[in-house]
C-alpha cells in the first residue's frame, strides 16, 4: 500500500476500487476535487445524431392502415 497520492488513484475509473481497498480516502478524493478550476463557461453544446436511440417520429404510434401486421 502506498502512502503518496498519485493522479490515477484518484482518477473516477478506478477511484472507488481504491477508496473499498483503503488506498484513498474520501477525504482524498474531496480535496482533489475542490482543487479543479471551473471550466463550464468553455462548454459547447454538441447534437450529436443517434440512430440506434431512434426519433420522436419513430417512438409515435404508427398510422392504422385497415390491416394488421403480425409481426
Amino acid at each position: 500500500m502506498t502512502t503518496s497520492k498519485v493522479q490515477w488513484d484518484l482518477d473516477v475509473r478506478v477511484r472507488e476500487r481504491n477508496l473499498k481497498q483503503g488506498l484513498i480516502k474520501a477525504e482524498d478524493v474531496g480535496k482533489m476535487l475542490d482543487g479543479l478550476r471551473d471550466v463550464s463557461d468553455w462548454a459547447l453544446s454538441a447534437e450529436v445524431p443517434q440512430p440506434a436511440v431512434g426519433t420522436d417520429e419513430e417512438d409515435a404510434e404508427p398510422e392504422q392502415d385497415g390491416e394488421e401486421n403480425p409481426g
